[in-house]
């Protein structure tokens, strides 16, 4: 596509000037670079700052290396249309209407303007004459005095100002002139999260002209947690890896976002894993889309919630690859197209969606909840002819107790509203007066009648039985075991349900198959890869690099865990 480029200047006369080229482009790059289509010599524009992008006639500016602002607001990337005007660096550049053989028209103004150089060109020759020697001391001590001695003499009398209580003024004015002279050191803008103390360079740079430390880091984020324990990296990658600073992964003043390490960084350890760290649980891997091996999922046993076990897909045993969670539950039965009917006679559909539900952060589910999720199905009436009312789902204690009072009530003549007493129950007159036996018999009868109930939910109609494994105990009675979900499968990985939304449940989960509630149907890598691939972009998929689903800093102890009160205390004397 043709591309019109005109540089709008001022000649001698202070007239404006328009010089105009055509290039034959579908990306325009701009920069300071050479080899740029948009060539802008300023030092405050990058090689590569953005880029311009023609397709079907419509023309998108992207932020490349620098900032851009697009009609007065910094946009990372936008469409463009005639009229927008785009700064870049001193730069002012036009969206201008182009002619019928042109795609797109951009003039370009600003910079270092010609009138100026030749004012000063012209002035040049009538200074007095110096030698080029005296003109680099001059020139010498002057850009030592602006970008040393200043900055440094501003600090120290701010420094000076703040402790000193004789002098009230000047510790007010003194830190503000010493910050604007401290500036001019500055490389570029503070991140976003650093914003809130960008006028005190202290709270960072603790010693002039050195390093920022891992001290000063620590000083807020207490809670980092390491990598990998420092007790564990072996080796020379391991040692060189283990002493490397905060800083250097985190470079502030170059963004407003503190982009982390390219995903080469993490390939350097995690091709050869052991290597570095010997004791690591992680096969090799270099890029998702390549050599990413199978995931790893954390399974939880009912009867021992405190032992995790981490289990890798594809190549554990069967007899380890399974929840055991003490549930009963078919999932293919509840998924059939045909539907479930419920106590009520009414056949319905269920979905995914009506059970499995995101919590607010929209990285895992919800806990499963019968009073919620399973009662509108399962009823647990333990008398259908008699009331409506329902045991309660919890221990089999508690609802011994809630039809023990239930049926004393009736035997005493106390007929709740809604209720019809069944005719083989006996029932005393209502206001009689018991004895002491009395009382004792209508307890056992309560009892008896409340053990039979009990024994058809268990037994019998199997209410209960049929999502629960119930044994029976000559001494305790009915015990159900108990029932322990896994929520977190992959506790590494960084998953949102919110932003798969748009996905079926079953195009990841093969939950539709299943039989058994002991069935994992966590996606393999390879279901990922179907949609997902590494760093590398891929028309048609999800560019995926190390950091989209890794968080860096989660291990098992704070960073430099032991290091950090002896590193606080040092710094502070």
């Amino acid at each position: 596509m043709n591309v019109l480029l005109t540089f709008v200047s001022t000649n001698r006369r202070g007239r404006t000037q328009r010089d105009s080229r055509r290039i034959e482009a579908t990306l325009v790059t701009i920069g300071r670079g050479s080899k740029s289509e948009l060539h802008l010599a300023d030092p405050r524009v990058a090689y590569v700052h953005a880029k311009i992008a023609l397709l079907d006639g419509q023309a998108t500016i992207a932020a490349s290396e620098g900032p851009v602002e697009v009609n007065g607001r910094s946009v990372g990337k936008s469409a463009l249309v005639p009229g927008d005007t785009v700064r870049i660096g001193p730069y002012r550049i036009e969206v201008e209407t182009p002619a019928a053989d042109v795609a797109l028209a951009l003039a370009v103004s600003g910079g270092a303007g010609t009138s100026s150089g030749e004012s000063l060109r012209r002035a040049i020759p009538r200074a007095p004459r110096l030698s080029k020697r005296r003109l680099s001391y001059i020139a010498f001590f002057g850009v030592l005095l602006l970008t040393l001695i200043v900055p440094l003499a501003g600090d120290w009398v701010a420094a000076y100002a703040t402790r000193s209580e004789a002098h009230p003024a000047l510790a007010e004015i003194a830190p503000s002139v010493a910050h604007r002279f401290l500036q001019t050191w500055s490389p570029g803008a503070l991140s976003r999260s650093h914003q809130v103390f960008g006028s005190d360079c202290r709270a960072c740079h603790q010693y002039a002209f050195l390093q920022v430390r891992d001290s000063a880091c620590i000083a807020c984020h207490t809670t980092i947690a390491e990598h990998v324990p420092r007790a564990e990296l072996t080796g020379p990658r391991g040692i060189a890896f283990a002493k490397t600073r905060c800083a250097e992964s985190h470079r502030d003043h170059k963004t407003t976002h503190m982009a982390p390490q390219a995903q080469e960084e993490c390939a350097a350890c995690h091709a050869d894993v052991k290597s570095a760290a010997p004791a690591a649980k992680s096969e090799n891997v270099t890029d998702f889309g390549t050599d990413h091996p199978q995931f790893r999922v954390s399974l939880i046993d009912a009867n021992r919630v405190d032992a995790v076990r981490r289990v890798r897909l594809g190549s554990a045993a069967p007899a380890e690859l399974v929840e055991r969670s003490n549930l009963k539950f078919d999932h293919a039965l509840h998924m059939s197209p045909a539907g479930i009917r419920d106590p009520e006679n009414r056949v319905s559909v269920l979905k995914c969606s009506g059970c499995h539900k995101p919590d607010a952060g929209g990285r895992v589910m919800q806990p499963i909840s019968m009073e919620r999720d399973c009662r509108r199905c399962h009823s647990l009436a333990f008398e259908p002819k008699v009331t409506r009312r329902e045991v309660p789902h919890g221990s089999a204690e508690e609802a011994a107790t809630v039809l023990r009072e239930f049926y004393a009530r009736l035997v005493l003549g106390d007929t709740p509203p809604g209720v019809t007493p069944p005719p083989d129950l006996p029932r005393m007159r209502p206001g009689a007066v018991l004895s002491y036996e009395e009382r004792q018999q209508v307890l056992r009868i309560a009892d008896e009648r409340a053990q039979r109930v009990m024994r058809e939910l268990f037994e019998t109609r199997a209410v209960c039985s049929t999502c629960h494994y119930v044994n029976r105990d000559e001494r305790e009675g009915w015990k159900v075991a108990p029932v322990k979900l896994t929520r977190v499968w992959m506790p590494q990985a960084l998953f949102s349900h919110e932003k798969h939304a748009t996905e079926s449940c079953t195009a990841c989960h093969d939950s539709d198959k299943s039989k058994k509630a002991a069935d994992v149907a966590m996606p393999g890598v390879e279901v990922c890869q179907a949609c997902h691939v590494g760093a590398r972009p891929v028309l048609g998929k999800v560019t995926s690099d190390c950091a989209s689903c890794h968080e860096f800093h989660a291990g098992r102890n704070y960073w430099h865990d032991a290091l950090q009160s002896r590193m606080l205390s040092r710094d502070r004397k």
